[in-house]
């Protein structure tokens, strides 16, 4: 994961931060990735450029810590992996669950528009999207289906599960949220896509027994 620059001395102003990314998170949605500048950030957030670049190094390490804290919001981190007395099932209710609400998440929705929109004149914004989001969740579900499937997994047959999970959590309602589509799931239709979801990969992990 990829952490902002820090330097030597007083500690970073945690408010100061919070502006700084929700005045980029802003100017990414409106302006794009390559319209966005470090300037203009400052400006937005009402700080000086030098101390936009005192808590990020550069536009790529911002856009990256705007994608991992609206993950951080939703909960996607390594905290589930702190779990020892749990379960696959549990914990993929529970990860799936934040992961289709984040899905959910009309900025997020947005950002997934911006990076589509730029893929060609922006291909870098995609690269880091992908790496700080989905490439993100994929490997963290690798470990949990590592650690918490009942049969022992090879690295390669995790990677193959998490892949599978995730796309069977996207669904349909993605592209749709995307293409600007009726879209939304009710709290019940999410956790009923949720189990869904969870059944098939588990029928896979067990059609694979020897």
């Amino acid at each position: 994961m990829n952490k902002e620059t820090t330097k030597a001395g007083r500690p970073k102003s945690a408010e100061k931060r919070n502006k700084i990314l929700e005045a980029a998170t802003d100017l990414f949605l409106s302006s794009g990735y390559s319209g966005c500048s470090m300037e203009m950030v400052a400006k937005q957030s009402g700080v000086s450029k030098q101390t936009v670049y005192s808590h990020f190094s550069n536009k790529e390490a911002l856009f990256l810590a705007a994608i991992e804290d609206k993950c951080a919001e939703y909960q996607l981190d390594d905290r589930h992996l702190e779990l020892e007395d749990s379960d696959l099932t549990s914990v993929l209710q529970e990860r799936g669950l934040q992961i289709v609400k984040l899905l959910h998440d009309e900025r997020v929705i947005a950002i997934y528009r911006v990076i589509i929109g730029e893929v060609n004149s922006s291909p870098r914004a995609a690269e880091l999207f992908y790496q700080a989001g989905p490439k993100h969740n994929l490997e963290y579900l690798a470990q949990y289906f590592l650690k918490f499937a009942k049969q022992p997994l090879t690295e390669a047959l995790a990677d193959k599960c998490a892949t599978m999970f995730f796309s069977l959590l996207k669904s349909e309602f993605h592209i749709k949220s995307i293409l600007g589509l009726d879209f939304a799931l009710s709290e019940a239709q999410q956790i009923a896509h949720v189990a869904f979801a969870i059944e098939q990969v588990e029928r896979f992990i067990a059609s694979t027994k020897s």
